[in-house]
């Protein structure tokens, strides 16, 4: 196994694979290598979250194995279709005040 990401970078996802990586969010944590979100559609909760706490995603950039973040309200909204045959990729920071939020509303009902 990889020591700075989840995935060994001998064994890269299918190109047609889902892959949700979801907890890091500091400058410093990678999950994910330029390898997997290299052609991938990929999809974050908010764009400049991402691009500012997670290593993996701002490293993707800066290295050019990536040019565009989906926010993820535009996938469940339909203003962004999910194409098949094209691996996909939802890097979330995995933010607790986000859960505790949805929660208490849930819980409100």
């Amino acid at each position: 196994m990889d020591t700075d990401t989840v995935l060994p970078r001998r064994c890269p996802p299918e190109q047609a694979a889902t892959v949700i990586a979801m907890g890091s969010h500091t400058p410093d944590a990678r999950e994910l290598d330029g390898r997997t979100l290299h052609g991938a559609r990929n999809v974050v909760e908010d764009v400049r979250t991402a691009t500012r706490e997670a290593a993996d995603i701002s490293d993707a950039f800066s290295a050019g194995d990536i040019s565009d973040l989906v926010p993820l309200h535009e996938i469940v909204t339909g203003q962004r279709p999910v194409k098949s045959g094209r691996r996909r990729v939802f890097r979330s920071g995995g933010m607790a005040w986000e859960d505790l939020v949805i929660a208490k509303t849930v819980l409100q009902k």
